[in-house]
C-alpha cells in the first residue's frame, strides 16, 4: 500500500496528538493566577487535541477545502487556554462566518515559529485569508532545529527591547512578502509590546527645537539631518521605520484589550474573544 502524502507534515505537536487533558499550562489549581477565580470559573473545559496536536477538529482532506478555510494562528491566546472551546475566538469566528477556521496554534509559541508556520503555510497552500494573533516580543525559540516545536520554546529573549520590536516587525515583513494574492490580517495579544507609544517615546529622545512626533512616513523623511543622527544614537531610528511600515503597508488590528478573564487569569473569556471576532468580520467585509 501506497502512504498517503501528509499535507504540511510539520504541522505536528507530537505531546498533544489526539489527547484529551482537563488542564493545561497555567489553567490548573496548581498554576492558575487567581485560585478563588479558578475555583469560581463557571464553565466546563476540555481540551481536545487532534491528530495533529492542535485544539481544533480533523482538518478538511480536500486541499480546495483548505484553501477556502480561514487560518487562523497565535500563541496560547489562540489556542484558548482557560476557556472552554466554544469561548476561543477561533471558534466564535467559524461560527460568525460560517466558514471553516484552522486554529494552528501552541501555549509558549514565539513569533518565529508563527511566522515560520504561516511562510510555510503560504508556500504550500496559499489559502485566501490567513489571520495571525502575534505574541509577546520577549518570546524566543531555540535555534536548535533537530528539537519539535515545544521543546524549543524560550520564554524570555534578553535582546534590547527595542530592537526585540523591531526583529518581531521584520517577522511580519517576512510573512508579507511571502503571502501572493492571500490576505492576511496581523493582530496582537494584550501587551504584546509590539505597538509601542512612539509619540511618548519621541518625547523622551526630543530635542529643544525638534517639531511634534511625525506621524507620517513622509514628515519622518523630512526630518533634519542632525536629528536623525541622535535618533541612531539613541538607537530609535529603525524603531521609528519599523512603526511607519505596519501602520501604512500592512492589515492590521491593534493590540485588543482584556474585558474578561478565562479560568487561568491571565487569558482572556468570550466577552474579549467576542470583541476581537466583531473586529475581525468588520475587517473580513472589507477585504471581500
Amino acid at each position: 500500500m501506497v502512504k498517503k502524502n501528509i499535507i504540511l507534515p510539520d504541522f505536528l505537536l507530537k505531546s498533544r496528538k489526539n489527547k484529551l487533558w482537563y488542564e493545561s499550562g497555567i489553567d490548573s489549581s496548581a498554576r492558575c493566577l487567581n485560585q478563588d477565580h479558578f475555583n469560581k470559573y463557571p464553565y466546563h473545559i476540555t481540551y481536545n487535541y487532534n491528530s495533529r496536536g492542535f485544539r481544533d477538529s480533523e482538518w478538511p482532506e480536500d486541499i480546495e477545502e483548505l484553501k477556502k478555510s480561514i487560518w487562523c494562528f497565535g500563541d496560547s491566546f489562540t489556542v484558548g487556554i482557560g476557556s472552554p472551546l466554544n469561548h476561543t475566538w477561533v471558534n466564535i469566528l467559524q461560527d460568525k462566518q460560517q466558514q471553516r477556521c484552522i486554529n494552528i496554534s501552541m501555549d509558549g509559541a514565539s513569533n518565529y515559529w508563527i511566522a515560520r508556520k504561516v511562510i510555510t503555510l503560504l508556500k504550500t497552500i496559499n489559502p485566501a485569508l490567513i489571520i495571525i494573533q502575534w505574541s509577546y516580543v520577549t518570546r524566543n525559540e531555540s535555534p536548535d532545529t533537530t528539537q519539535t516545536d515545544e521543546a524549543r520554546r524560550i520564554a524570555w529573549d534578553n535582546t534590547n527591547y527595542n530592537q526585540l520590536i523591531v526583529n518581531n516587525i521584520n517577522l511580519i515583513r517576512k510573512v508579507e512578502h511571502h503571502k501572493k494574492n492571500c490576505k492576511i490580517i496581523h493582530s496582537f495579544v494584550p501587551e504584546s509590546g509590539i505597538l509601542s507609544d512612539n509619540n511618548d517615546i519621541w518625547k523622551t529622545v526630543k530635542g529643544i527645537n525638534w517639531p511634534e512626533f511625525p506621524d507620517t512616513l513622509a514628515k519622518f523623511e523630512q526630518l533634519d539631518d542632525s536629528i536623525v543622527t541622535e535618533l541612531k544614537d539613541f538607537n530609535v531610528y529603525d524603531l521609528f521605520l519599523s512603526y511607519y511600515y505596519l501602520t501604512d503597508n500592512v492589515i492590521y488590528l491593534p493590540e485588543i484589550k482584556k474585558l474578561d478573564h478565562a479560568r487561568d487569569y491571565h487569558h482572556y473569556d468570550v466577552i474579549t474573544a467576542t470583541n476581537f471576532v466583531d473586529q475581525l468580520s468588520k475587517l473580513i467585509v472589507d477585504l471581500r
